[in-house]
Parts: structure tokens; sequence; C-alpha cells
């Protein structure tokens, strides 16, 4: 009898781990796969704190959906800079490299706990982040298993990844001196990219502002992406008509490319199933929002969140604040403790007189089902692609404030080729915020732009949820003529 087993490998960071989980759930659910999922010791506890008091990983695993953790790099696990440089100084290749080999061994078809009876059978195959494959892909050709690779930035961030080395080779990057990110250098047209017609250097991914040729973080980003055109094939959160074109120009650096999302409405008919230990959050989840929102008017309040990284100055964020409060919108911000740069400060006291009755501040909420909510009009976003295709998947249109990573090439194409998004990561102070604001929630511009987003919202959905639709398809396809490619048989 065959027992496919599927290893899943997100990067080390929240954005990177929920869409591996939901692809971990489909692969479960709809095609009977066996899963371990790792994580850094510190994000599996984070995301699973209610269901355990200590580092063991134990308590997170059932029969058949198993959760594994790899010790934590660096000094702070909690601060991202500190993560962020033991990954590129490759201290989690030896433990990561180690469980795998472990996990892939023949002989592994008991648990790795000692103290827990025999489980799961061997890995048969492997699904890895992209920016994790130059640690995983060489362990799945080892042991003889088929491997795919999962970009959790949409087609357009990948391509602007993927043109890294073209701008090393042009001489464009890097950049002569800091001067050069302030002098109208990063306004140059890149001109060579038929499916991202009039893009900016300055909307390309910010790894590559660099003025050391030998930027840990920027050969990191670029050598991830050119190792995972190696994979079998690569799964982009993303579907067929949201970025046909630049899906097709793709297709020249691999023809295995297969978008599958949006995977939020993929998983959305899954039912619950205890087998599966659900994230939580940092906070218990405050209800009351949304039976604030049950009481507003359709398309009436406008959602502000920056997801977990991102982070504003303290000027920007009171900037934002009065924006938000001039505007007279009803809104909900998620503020998280971290959002300032430096250490968030609280907010003036007559800002938050300003807004009571209209205004909610939030430390957390669950942002799908915000975005799913009727009485939700629009989004000022960071653009982190997660929130992109959420937002795009609920018909949702955006105010888009790009900060880092492939967010201003999320949100230049949110802005110029989907007609969704008013850009505002040039716009940055209160009477301008509150300008924009306005525009979405009450003017000509938000009210076509809504309409553009109930289109795409109907698309995403033939894409995802009709039985013949692209995304699930491509699912599919790659489950059976992929995944399930190595005839591994367990007695």
């Amino acid at each position: 009898m065959r027992k496919n087993h599927v290893v899943c490998i997100p990067m080390p960071a929240q954005g990177h781990i929920r869409p591996m989980l939901k692809l971990a759930k489909l692969l479960h659910f709809n095609f009977g796969f066996y899963v371990t999922f790792i994580n850094t010791r510190y994000h599996h506890q984070t995301l699973f704190h209610s269901h355990q008091a200590n580092s063991s990983s134990s308590s997170c695993n059932s029969p058949i959906f198993r959760f594994e953790s790899i010790p934590d790099c660096g000094d702070d696990p909690k601060d991202i800079m500190s993560v962020l440089n033991s990954f590129l100084d490759d201290l989690l290749e030896a433990p990561l490299k180690e469980l795998l080999l472990k996990l892939c061994s023949k002989e592994c078809n008991q648990d790795l706990s000692p103290t827990e009876p025999p489980r799961l059978p061997p890995v048969t195959c492997m699904v890895t982040d992209v920016g994790m494959s130059k640690y995983t892909l060489d362990v799945a050709e080892e042991m003889g298993i088929p491997a795919v690779s999962l970009e959790t930035s949409g087609a357009c961030g990948m391509m602007g990844y993927l043109q890294t080395r073209q701008l090393l080779d042009k001489g464009i990057i890097p950049l002569r001196d800091s001067s050069y990110l302030t002098n109208g250098y990063l306004d140059m047209a890149i001109d060579w990219i038929p499916s991202l017609k009039g893009i900016r250097l300055k909307d390309m991914p910010t790894f590559i502002r660099t003025i050391d040729q030998n930027d840990k973080l920027m050969n990191h980003v670029m050598s991830s992406e050119y190792i995972a055109l190696k994979s079998q094939a690569i799964l982009i959160n993303t579907f067929d008509t949201l970025e046909q074109d630049v899906l097709n120009e793709l297709s020249s650096f691999s023809p295995n490319i297969y978008p599958i999302g949006p995977l939020n409405l993929l998983v959305n008919h899954i039912p619950k199933d205890d087998n599966i230990i659900e994230p939580t959050t940092s906070c218990e989840e405050n209800i009351e929002y949304i039976q604030w929102l049950e009481s507003q008017e359709p398309n009436s309040v406008l959602y502000v969140n920056f997801g977990t990284l991102a982070m504003l100055t303290q000027e920007h964020l009171v900037e934002l604040a009065w924006g938000l409060a001039n505007s007279h919108q009803k809104f909900i911000w998620v503020v998280r403790f971290n959002l300032s740069i430096g250490g968030s400060k609280p907010l003036p006291l007559e800002f938050e007189e300003e807004i009571k009755e209209r205004g909610i501040l939030l430390s957390w909420c669950d942002q799908e089902k915000v975005l799913g909510h009727s009485s939700i009009g629009g989004f000022v976003t960071h653009c982190g692609w997660n929130s992109m295709i959420e937002s795009i998947s609920n018909g949702v249109p955006m105010i888009c404030w790009p900060l880092f990573a492939e967010q201003g090439t999320n949100g230049w194409y949110c802005c110029n080729y989907l007609g969704l998004g008013i850009d505002m990561s040039e716009s940055t102070k209160r009477d301008q915020i509150e300008r924009m604001i306005k525009e979405l929630m009450e003017g000509n511009k938000g009210k076509d732009m809504k309409k553009r987003a109930i289109e795409w919202r109907k698309l995403a959905k033939e894409a995802a949820l009709n039985l013949h639709g692209s995304s699930y398809a491509n699912l599919e396809s790659v489950v059976n003529n992929v995944l399930l490619s190595n005839d591994h048989i367990v007695p």
C-alpha cells in the first residue's frame, strides 16, 4: 500500500509559514498525504503556544499531520534582523539537513521522539519555500524524492527577483554610494521586461539597494530564486488571469511554474479536522470588532494593517493616524506593538479622543475574516503578497504603502496593471493620506476600483473554487505528475 508523506519547509517568518500551512492542509485533505511541517522552535512555539508549554512538538502532533522544529539560531529569535543574519550565515543549514535526512531515511518509520509509538512512514516528497531551496533541494535529490518549491510572492515579485542578475550584468547595481537612494537614480525605467512595462528601479525588490556587490541578502535572494528554478515544479499563490502576461514571461525561466491560488479560497471548503492543530495568535482574539463590523453599512469601513514585519517611522505613524482621523471615515487599524521603528510610542490622546465611535485600534485581528466582511470597503496595506491576494480574492480595493522586499513591485502592479490600488508610497503627509482615503471610500475613482475588485474576486473564485478551475487543476497536476511520481511503497 502506498503511503505518501510530504515534508513542508517554510522560511522562518509568519508571512511564509501561513501559505505553506494552507498548502499542507490541501495536500492532506484533498490528496490524502501524511504531513510533517517544519518550523524553527520560536515560530513553532509562537504559532502553537496554546497547545504546548515547552519546545517539544509532541503535543501538536497527530498520527497523520505532525509538526517538528529545529533549533533557533541567532542571539534573539524574536528580533527579525538577528534571525535574518543567522539565516544568511547558513546557521540553519546543518540542523535542517540533519532532520530532513532522518525523516527521509528508510529506517524512519517510527516517531522521532523515543517516547512515542511508530507514527509516520518515511518521507516520499518535499515542498520547500523558494527561500529555503539552497538548503533543501540537494537533500531531496540525495534521498531520491521529488521536490517542488512554493513561491510565496506573486508572479510579479518573482519576476522582480529574477532580474537581479541582469541588473548586475548591466552595471545598474550595486549603487555607487548611498546618495543614489535619494538623487533620482531609482527613477530609472527598467525597459526589458515586457510583462512589467513601465516599471522603475524603485519598484523592484528592495534587496538590490546596496552598494556592495557581495551583499549577503541580495545574493541569497538571487541564488535562492535560481536554485528553485531547478525544482520539478514551482507553485505560486496567484491565479492565471491575475498575472497572465507575467506568468507567460516566467515560462522562459522555467516551463514548470504553476499558479495555484488564491490559497485562502482553496482552503475555505476544508472542514475542521481534529488531526490538524490550528495556529493560535499571540493574544486572545477580541470578537468585539467583528460585532462592530456587523453593525456597519456595506463598504463603509476602511481596514488598515501592515502585516507582521513591516515598520513605519514614528513620524509616518503619526501622519497616518491624523490622516485617518481627518478623513472622518470609519476604520479598523491593527497597531502592532512593534509597528514603529525604534519602539512604538503611544498615539496622541487627542487622536484617540477624535476617533471615538468611528475608529477601532487593535493589536491583532483575523485578517481573512475582516477582509471577507461585507462592511469593509477598502484596505490600507504594505502590499505583502498574502495581504494583496487576500484583498483581491475578497473584492477589496487598496491604498498601497509598500515598505520592503517585493512589496513595491506588488504595489506597482496593483496600481498600474490591475487598477485596484492608489499609490501612497510617496504621499505620506496627513493631508495627502486624508485625500487618498476619501477618494477610495467616497470618490469616483474608488467606485471604479470597487467594480474592478468585484470582477477580480469573481475570476479568483473561478480559478480556485470551480472543480475545473485553473488553480485547482494545476495543483492536482503537480500532485499527480510530480509529488506522486516517486514509487515509494511501504508494506
